[in-house]
């Protein structure tokens, strides 16, 4: 396992590393020991005498044992509790938890000639001078005045420091001259020589009381002797996440004393690693750690708790749906009019299936004849053929007598898909509905704005049958397609079989769990056309079986890409008039600036001023998120049948729009998007025969974000992009709550981490498979349930 540490130079040390937690600790143990391990791992400070040795059971520690509540712990008053509770921390465990953003290097002072202005320095000087006064306006102003400590010679100028503090009352009777401080903070030069403004600083001589207050308003002014680490000064030190009223220095003072009393006391739940510190280790040492070496491995430690927590829900989940049967499809006859329905109307199409769906098909016909329900991931690249394979599981189910349902984000996307599977269908008898929030259509009614069927692509043109299927109908189950209304309106399902979930991401694990409970544990085929990176499909879809469409079917041309400045265009304007007076037609892509859709619709508009303007006597059309679906439907339809040549979008177009005809798209802000979002509007273009062209205009603030738009230019491979947006955007919700049904990853990230997240994998597989209820580890069922809790509360699909 390569567990190889950041360097202390990298920007790992000042780059933020933990979001807000949902990962929780255990109780801790009622009566430390040494632990078994110290010889494994560094120790922090304050840890070694006390590290609690647990056995690897899991189940070794009392539940009656807890943290006490915050108020008890000492130095924590009811105005500082208060001000804890306004960050979401209402539990010691919670405390524990809250972590540093980033980490400050103030391990070694230096003499003022090693000084460098305006940047941060560390000083050990001997107080020379102090005074207070104040200033025009009532401010307080305490100042001192410090020479090099251990300096017997009367210093110059140069060697002087001056030290500002405002307001800050009470400094003067702990700042007193004689006394030598560690200071921190940034170093400015002036006219009077060296200064710093509210620096850090630690007394260096005399013994802190051990019982110590904290104060919210008064300067924490606590000693340190030699035989005490400092905590503000002299080693690598914590910055935390703050709220008003709460400083920097208050709360890691505070956060050192509760570090060190409870952090010690922490137990294991189940064994780590032995490369990796135990949890009383870990810590205290993410919090205060004496080395970057230290520190990344007391990361790496939690990080792996976090990873096996939640392969531990989707291991179970996945347990639990393999033991649960669901009605098995009855074996159907030879003579049977639906025998092999699928397979026939395959041989119907004027095209043939690709390798790659065929296997999937294959994977699909295995999962479908089991016993047990079908969870299965279909990814596949855009235009790689996925409603085709969606189109035949969903005619295998009906083939015996089950209904399938097909849900789709959009009512844009569920009317297209009503088309063309419609189409499909008609000559097999099978009836399909059409469910969203504007329309219920019964099977076998057609749709209300009969110019969407003008733009169904060529490939789903069928020939007359060379078989008849007339005797189909009446022994057949029948096909509904709709939006999320299918889950909140009165859809009731006749008999389901199969759910087939659509661009999956757009929805979040409760509706789809919503939609499978209307009937009776329904094969399940969620579809993504956002190539998922191995890394996430360990994690958030680590429940699922996957297949991958990566064959596109013959024809396609590759779609142009170029990235190019907003000062840049015009050659653009003109390549486009061309290609619109040439009969073809053109999306203009904006980005949704704000989560507002009135700031949508605004930014839309303003978009289309500028095209009218630059293509005159062109028709240009509108369509934003926050239209009447009539109005969506009717801009839909007429440029479907090219009486709109022009439409400018958000990224509403981003899923299954599919318009032939449209060669040319333009994205404004390019930088806006991540890459593969602009992956999937680049899709909409290259649908047929016709060279198409993409052009991502953008402006980035950073040579970096210029490269990350460059790889849209240098590849077409879906599966490459979203590695590439992954190692630059970091996961993100793609593994949150709302996705996956698990919160986001708060220590670890499965990209860094991937060989701790596979060994957490195999871990948690190893304990499910050895005790699918966990009626053995109590402890550990308890960690899964709080992570089901956290993430929305659905132990499954």
């Amino acid at each position: 396992m390569n567990l190889t540490p950041a360097a202390p130079g990298s920007s790992a040390q000042s780059t933020e590393l933990f979001g807000k937690e949902a990962f929780t600790l255990a109780a801790p143990a009622a009566a430390p020991k040494q632990s078994r391990r110290s010889g494994k791992a560094p120790t922090p400070p304050a840890a070694a005498s006390q590290a609690t040795d647990v056995s690897p059971s899991p189940s070794t520690t009392s539940s009656a044992s807890h943290f006490p509540a915050l108020r008890s712990v000492p130095g924590i008053s009811p105005k500082i509790e208060a001000l804890l509770n306004r960050m979401g921390i209402q539990t010691l465990e919670e405390l524990l938890l809250h972590l540093p953003t980033r980490y400050d290097d103030r391990r070694t002072c230096a003499p003022l000639t090693e000084a460098i202005a305006n940047t941060p320095f560390t000083y050990m000087g001997r107080i020379m001078s102090a005074r207070s006064s104040r200033w025009r306006g009532g401010r307080a102003v305490f100042e001192i005045v410090l020479a090099p400590a251990g300096s017997d010679s009367m210093p110059s100028r140069e060697q002087l420091l001056t030290c500002r503090w405002y307001n800050m009352f009470g400094l003067n009777k702990a700042l007193t001259v004689g006394k030598e401080l560690f200071l921190y903070g940034k170093v400015t030069k002036g006219k009077t020589g060296w200064s710093m403004t509210h620096p850090d600083f630690e007394i260096a001589e005399a013994e802190a009381p051990a019982s110590a207050e904290v104060s919210v308003h008064a300067p924490d002014t606590t000693s340190h002797a030699p035989s005490r680490p400092r905590v503000h000064t002299g080693r690598i030190v914590p910055v935390y996440p703050l709220t008003e009223g709460l400083t920097q220095r208050l709360l890691r003072q505070l956060m050192y004393r509760v570090v060190q009393e409870y952090g010690p006391r922490v137990p294991e739940i189940y064994e780590a690693p032995e490369v990796l510190p135990r949890l009383a280790q870990a810590i205290p040492a993410v919090h205060f750690p004496d080395s970057w070496n230290q520190r990344d491995t007391a990361r790496q430690r939690l990080a792996y708790d976090e990873f096996f927590a939640q392969q531990m829900v989707l291991a179970r989940r996945r347990a639990k749906r393999l033991r649960v049967e669901k009605p098995r499809p009855p074996a159907l006859q030879e003579d049977h009019p639906a025998y092999r329905l699928a397979r026939r109307w395959l041989a119907t199409l004027p095209f043939r299936p690709t390798g790659a769906q065929e296997r999937v098909m294959t994977e699909l016909d295995q999962d479908m004849q089991a016993g047990v329900a079908m969870n299965r991931l279909l990814q596949g690249d855009v235009g790689s053929g996925k409603t085709l394979v969606a189109a035949y599981a969903m005619l295998q189910a009906v083939a015996h007598g089950f209904q399938a349902v097909l849900m789709a984000p959009t009512e844009i996307l569920a009317e297209q898909h009503y088309l063309n599977i419609s189409r499909w269908m008609a000559p097999l008898g099978i009836p399909v509905g059409l469910h969203t929030g504007s329309r219920k259509l019964l099977p076998g009614n057609d749709i209300a704005t009969p110019e969407l069927a003008l733009g169904a692509t060529p490939d789903h043109q069928l020939p007359p049958p060379a078989e008849s299927f007339t005797a189909i109908a009446e022994h057949v189950g029948s096909i509904v397609i709709g939006t999320h209304a299918l889950v909140y309106e009165r859809f009731v399902a006749d008999r389901l079989g199969l759910v087939v979930i659509d661009e999956q991401h757009k929805f979040g694990v409760l509706q789809r769990a919503a939609l499978t409970r209307k009937g009776d544990n329904p094969d399940v085929l969620v579809m993504t056309a956002t190539p998922i990176p191995r890394t996430l499909r360990l994690t958030a879809y680590g429940d699922l079986d996957v297949s991958i469409l990566d064959e596109l079917p013959p024809g396609r041309t590759p779609i142009a890409t170029a990235v190019r400045r907003p000062d840049d265009l015009d050659r653009m304007w003109e390549f486009a008039r061309a290609q619109l007076a040439a009969g073809r037609q053109m999306y203009v892509v904006c980005p949704l600036v704000e989560e507002s859709e009135k700031i949508e619709a605004r930014a839309a508009e303003k978009e289309l001023e500028h095209v009218k303007g630059r293509l005159p006597g062109v028709s240009v059309g509108l369509l934003h998120g926050r239209m009447a679906p009539a109005d969506k439907d009717a801009i839909m339809a007429s440029f479907r049948t090219a009486r709109t040549q022009v439409l400018v979008s958000t990224s509403v177009i981003e899923v299954g729009v599919d318009v032939p005809n449209a060669t040319l798209m333009v994205v404004v802000n390019a930088e806006r998007f991540g890459l593969a979002q602009l992956h999937q509007l680049r899709g909409r273009i290259g649908r047929g025969a016709l060279k198409s062209y993409c052009v991502l205009v953008s402006e980035p603030g950073s040579e970096e974000g210029w490269r990350r738009l460059k790889v849209m230019e240098e590849t077409a491979d879906g599966f490459r992009i979203a590695e590439e947006d992954l190692r630059l955007r970091g996961p993100g919700n793609i593994f949150g709550t709302e996705q996956s049904g698990l919160p986001k990853p708060r220590f670890g990230n499965p990209v860094t981490d991937l060989p701790l997240l596979q060994q957490a994998r195999k871990h948690a597989a190893q304990v499910i498979a050895a005790d699918p209820d966990l009626e053995k580890h109590p402890q550990l069922a308890q960690l899964v349930n709080r992570m089901v809790l956290a993430g929305g509360g659905v132990d499954g699909g």
